[in-house]
């Protein structure tokens, strides 16, 4: 029996409010054909492609069909326990029906700086080895689950805010604060945890 797998990736993604973050990871997915997003903000259910998904007993239906979706998940009620209910939805339909994406947005509202809570964690720590690839998106990572921090593949770091943000980020990360400090809006700068490689970058957009 081989123990080989094709692992997936966790994207860790931080930044301030409009400075990219989601402009970026949409661009990121655009290509995929099953994808699975934690749609607090209710952004994603509005981009083509995507079917807005807004209560509970819709949302196990679309996860036990097999096939490509592209699901947005509009939480109405406790986020957090809605998020727990998400989260352990995304990490079924990856493992049994062939990999996916999950986009999670502002973990800051749903976890806490301690250990990822409930399903958010089970995905986190077993979902990357079943080829499921990971988007964890919060404007203050500071106030955000620890877990993800830990187990990330990859930074990716828009301008913040906050110089105590840039300082949470320097410390878990070998991306300069001073680099961070200077970066400008839909400017970023990614850190491949694996390589040690580090680039700074801008989003583009295309003029309609």
């Amino acid at each position: 029996m081989s123990l080989q797998t094709v692992d997936g990736r966790l994207s860790v993604i931080g930044g301030a409010s409009r400075s990219g973050k989601t402009a970026w990871t949409v661009k990121e997915v655009a290509k995929q054909a099953r994808v699975i997003v934690w749609d607090a903000e209710e952004q994603w259910a509005t981009l083509p492609g995507f079917k807005k998904i807004a209560s509970r007993a819709e949302l196990l239906k679309s996860v036990h069909s097999k096939g490509n979706a592209r699901l947005a998940f509009v939480p109405s009620g406790n986020l957090k326990s809605l998020f727990d209910l998400w989260a352990g939805c995304a990490y079924y339909w990856g493992r049994y029906h062939g990999g996916c994406y999950v986009v999670a947005e502002e973990l800051a509202d749903v976890t806490s700086p301690g250990k990822a809570p409930g399903n958010w964690g089970l995905l986190i720590r077993r979902g990357l080895k079943r080829g499921i690839n990971i988007y964890a998106i919060s404007q203050r990572w500071a106030e955000a689950d620890k877990t993800a921090i830990g187990n990330a593949s990859q930074f990716v770091c828009f301008r913040m805010s906050s110089t105590l943000d840039i300082a949470y980020i320097a410390k878990r990360t070998r991306i300069n604060a001073d680099e961070m400090l200077i970066l400008k809006p839909f400017e970023y700068v990614t850190y491949d945890v694996a390589t040690g490689e580090q680039s700074k970058n801008k989003l583009t957009f295309r003029k309609k």
